[in-house]
C-alpha cells in the first residue's frame, strides 16, 4: 500500500514482536520491552573451539549422592546466576517423584565446577530443587499421581522404606564442566546442554560463567529495591568474591536505572541485567571495535570487569548514574523507546536504543550534559526525525547484532547529538 508509512510498519513490527501474530487494535497495548531481532543465529563463529580445551567429566552416581551434596552445601541452589528453583507446580513435582519410584529414565544432570566441591546447576535445577523440597524439607506432599494413586497425600516420611530407598538408590548420570574450561567454550556448552523445559537465558549463562566481581557489579547496577530474605524479612547479606560482605540495599545506580526505564524492566530471568550488561560491554569496548556475535561480545564485556581497578568501577558507576539521569531528564518516561512524532503512542523499551543512548550519554562531560538538557527539545525533534530514516530504523529493529547495524545506530545518534550541542 503506497499510503503505508514507516510509523505504520514499525507499529506492526512492535505488535508482531510482542504477540507473535498480528492483532487488530493491538498497537494500543503497551509492552514493556520490545522483542529483539538480532540475527545472531546467522553469524558464524570465526575461531572454532579447540576440542582439547573442552573438559567435561562423566560421573555415574545416584539421587542419594545429590541429596548428600545438597546437605553438605556442595550443590548450592541459592545462586544469583540461575533462574529460580521451585518453579514447578505441585503436580509436576509429584509426577517427577513418581518417575523415580517407577524407575523411569530421567535426563542427565549438568553442573559447572566453580571450585572443588562447589557445583552450580547448569541443567536440572527444577529436578534437584524438587528432590530437596520433598526429601530434605518435606515442603510438599504427593498429588495427582498417575499410577501410584494410593500414595497421593504422602510426604516422603509417609512412604514405605522400600520406596524411600528406591529414590535414594535411583541411578543417574551427571556431567561436570570442569574448572579451567575457557569461558567462551563453557558458554557454548551451557547453551547446547540446557535443553529442559525452563532454559537458561543468555544473561543467566553469562552470570554463570562470570561469577564474582563481574556478576556482583552487574547485580549492583540494577538493584533498585533492597533484597529481603524470605524467612527473616531482613536485608540479605552477600559474601563478595574478595571476602567482604555487603548488605543488598537498593543502590543509587539501581534507583537511577529503575527511574529511567519507568520500572518496566523486570528482574525475572535477568532481563534487567541483560540491559546493563550491554551498557558495560559497549562502555568498556568502543562500538567501532564491536565484532559479532553479540553473545560473545557481551560475555567478553563482563569478563573485562575482573581487571578493572576500584577507581575504574567507581567511575563506571558514576557514569551510569549520570547516563540514566540524563536520559530521564530528556525523555522522562519515554526514554529508550521509538518515537515517530510528538503525539505518538508510547512504545516498548528498545534494547538497541538503550545500548546506544546509555553509552553515549555516559561519555558526556558535565558541561555537555547541562547543554543537552537545555536543548533537549531540539534533540528530541532530531531523534524523532531520525526514525524516518529507513537505515536507522532497521538498525534498531532488525539484525541489531550485525556490525553494520551497531555502527549505524551509534554514528547516527552521535551525529544528532553533535548537531544539538554545536
Amino acid at each position: 500500500n503506497q499510503n503505508v508509512t514507516l510509523k505504520d510498519i514499525a507499529i506492526l513490527d512492535d505488535v508482531y514482536n510482542e504477540y507473535g501474530r498480528f492483532i487488530p487494535g493491538a498497537e494500543d497495548v503497551e509492552a514493556s520491552v520490545e522483542n529483539e531481532i538480532s540475527s545472531n543465529t546467522s553469524i558464524e563463529i570465526k575461531t572454532p573451539f579447540d576440542p582439547n580445551r573442552i573438559k567435561v567429566r562423566t560421573v555415574h552416581s545416584s539421587i542419594g549422592q545429590i541429596i548428600d551434596d545438597l546437605e553438605d552445601g556442595i550443590i548450592n541452589l541459592d545462586t544469583e546466576f540461575q533462574r529460580l528453583p521451585n518453579l514447578w507446580n505441585g503436580e509436576k513435582k509429584s509426577r517427577f517423584i513418581e518417575s523415580l519410584l517407577l524407575k523411569l529414565p530421567i535426563p542427565a544432570f549438568y553442573f559447572n565446577e566453580k571450585e572443588e566441591n562447589d557445583l552450580e546447576v547448569v541443567d536440572g535445577l527444577q529436578r534437584i530443587s524438587t528432590i530437596k523440597s520433598f526429601v530434605l524439607q518435606a515442603n510438599f506432599k504427593l498429588e495427582n499421581l498417575e499410577f501410584l494413586k494410593e500414595y497421593d497425600g504422602c510426604f516422603y516420611s509417609d512412604l514405605p522404606s522400600t520406596f524411600q530407598r528406591r529414590i535414594k538408590t535411583f541411578h543417574i548420570t551427571t556431567y561436570i564442566i570442569e574448572k579451567g574450561t575457557p569461558d567462551e567454550v563453557k558458554f557454548n556448552i551451557f547453551k547446547r546442554v540446557n535443553t529442559g523445559g525452563l532454559l537458561l537465558t543468555d544473561q543467566e549463562i553469562r552470570h554463570a560463567i562470570n561469577q564474582g566481581k563481574p556478576a556482583e557489579l552487574i547485580a549492583d547496577l540494577v538493584r533498585g529495591e533492597s533484597i529481603l530474605d524470605d524467612e527473616t524479612k531482613k536485608v540479605k547479606i552477600r559474601l563478595n568474591s574478595d571476602g567482604t560482605r555487603v548488605a543488598l540495599y537498593a543502590t543509587r545506580e539501581g534507583k537511577a536505572f529503575v527511574e529511567a526505564t519507568d520500572n518496566r524492566i523486570g528482574s525475572f530471568r535477568m532481563e534487567d541485567r541483560d540491559f546493563v550488561t550491554r551498557f558495560v560491554a559497549f562502555y568498556l569496548t568502543p562500538y567501532d571495535q564491536y565484532e559479532p556475535k553479540l553473545d560473545t561480545f557481551l560475555n567478553a564485556g563482563m569478563a573485562k570487569i575482573r581487571n578493572l581497578s576500584e577507581s575504574s568501577i567507581v567511575k563506571l558507576k558514576d557514569d551510569f548514574v549520570k547516563s540514566m539521569n540524563l536520559a530521564y531528564a530528556i525523555f522522562e518516561k519515554d526514554a529508550f523507546r521509538k518515537r515517530f512524532d510528538r503525539n505518538d503512542a508510547r512504545k516498548p523499551i528498545n534494547k538497541a536504543l538503550f545500548e546506544v543512548l546509555s553509552v553515549i550519554f555516559a561519555s558526556l562531560d558535565n558541561k555537555e550534559s547541562a547543554l543537552l538538557k537545555k536543548r533537549k527539545e531540539m534533540f528530541v525533534d532530531k531523534f524523532i526525525k531520525l526514525h524516518s530514516d529507513v537505515a536507522f530504523l532497521r538498525a534498531i529493529s532488525q539484525g541489531t547484532a550485525l556490525k553494520e547495524s551497531v555502527i549505524r545506530r551509534f554514528e547516527d545518534i552521535i551525529r544528532i547529538l553533535e548537531e544539538t550541542l554545536s
